[in-house]
């Protein structure tokens, strides 16, 4: 068995009525056949949650998935059925159900039992510019993310933090105008996040997540 140390959450991007009536089973499948479609080996993620709850199995947990590009080597990606038409600033139950949410939350309890080497649950709009899965997963759990940059959390547009304030000293070392370094991510500040970002060759989406905060901590 591979070692496990992340788990990914995502939504399908469906609308809630999305083949109601039908089997998890018959969503499951019509899910793997895009995938199928997009040149993947089989159904990206290795769980799927119903709207009613149910837990479907989807690519085996043996195998590496197909969900976050780069993030899939010692992940598991969980998928919500839902989600169509959301933000990632959403709250949960915007666009899921109060079914969803036990069950996610118990076969996230499990995995973590069976897989103790797990240290994160993320969602993948923390590694991308998507929505997806529709809202933050750091506040759904209640739980501090931090990926690969030690003490800091994923910041954005918006944010109020002491990490926000290190994150402007820190462009300001780099030769980017944040604005003054007060804490608080405004417009300035994504900016000059994007200028970085564009001249590290990363995704200019002006998001501070792990591989900013990496690129930023480590350069010379």
């Amino acid at each position: 068995m591979r070692t496990i140390t992340e788990i990914i959450v995502h939504c399908t991007a469906t609308r809630a009525d999305w083949m109601a009536g039908y089997p998890t089973g018959s969503k499951v499948a019509e899910v793997k056949a895009w995938h199928l479609a997009r040149g993947f080996s089989d159904i990206g993620y290795h769980f799927l949650i119903d709207r009613d709850g149910t837990v479907a199995q989807g690519r085996p947990l043996e195998l590496i998935g197909a969900h976050v590009a780069g993030h899939n080597t010692g992940t598991i990606g969980i998928s919500l059925f839902g989600g169509f038409g959301s933000t990632e600033v959403d709250d949960f139950f915007d666009n899921f159900t109060a079914e969803q949410d036990v069950s996610a939350r118990t076969l996230i309890a499990d995995l973590r039992a069976r897989f103790p080497a797990i240290k994160l649950v993320t969602g993948h709009n923390q590694y991308a510019a998507k929505a997806c899965p529709g809202f933050q997963v750091s506040e759904w759990l209640g739980e501090t993310i931090v990926v690969n940059a030690p003490g800091r959390v994923t910041v954005r547009r918006g944010s109020r933090s002491d990490d926000v304030r290190v994150l402007q000293e820190t462009l300001s070392l780099r030769g980017h105008a944040p604005g003054q370094a007060d804490g608080i991510f405004g417009g300035m500040t994504e900016a000059a996040v994007k200028a970085f970002q564009m001249g590290q060759g990363l995704t200019t989406d002006g998001i501070v997540g792990p591989v900013t905060w990496g690129a930023l901590l480590g350069a010379a």
